[in-house]
């Protein structure tokens, strides 16, 4: 049985521990059987905290760190990491490449690529963010899409590139 969207009774709502774990795996679920390389997922929560990471065991090394920047860049701009791409690229770069460079200089995990998906309640309330990387970036940005919905979140994107073709 897949946990459905979990929020807390606090007077603002959030990922619970057990929904973020149900939405990593449902994305490594999704890459498994599209057949698509091995990922590594991280999944943040309204503020930014890590509150799972799950890596297959053929990601490189770097893998992970690109898939908690694309996560760290939706939580940082409510915004998909896709979105920051189409807005900054190719017209504005430089403007990105300082926003990078502010949050490498704080500790902010960014990453303008697809695979990162910003993730809210039915309210619109921001409840966190799931980043994606290992495969190609619309298949990246497929598997969180998928792993953030099967709790239930709503997210931006809503469809992944994938789902057009």
């Amino acid at each position: 049985m897949t946990p459905n969207l979990q929020l807390t009774a606090q007077p603002k709502p959030r990922l619970t521990l057990e929904a973020a774990d149900a939405m990593a795996s449902a994305a490594i679920a999704e890459a498994t059987s599209k057949k698509f390389k091995d990922i590594s997922v991280f999944v943040l929560d309204a503020t930014g905290r890590v509150l799972v990471s799950k890596t297959m065991l053929e990601c490189p090394l770097l893998i992970p760190e690109i898939a908690h920047g694309k996560a760290g860049s939706a939580i940082g701009t409510h915004s998909s990491s896709r979105a920051l791409k189409d807005k900054y690229v190719p017209d504005r770069t430089p403007q990105l490449l300082a926003m990078t460079t502010l949050g490498g200089n704080s500790n902010l995990p960014f990453c303008a690529v697809p695979g990162g998906v910003l993730c809210r309640d039915p309210s619109s309330n921001v409840l966190g963010a799931i980043g994606v990387s290992g495969a190609s970036a619309d298949e990246d940005e497929h598997c969180a899409i998928v792993g953030a919905q099967s709790v239930g979140c709503v997210t931006e994107p809503s469809k992944s590139a994938l789902q057009t073709l």
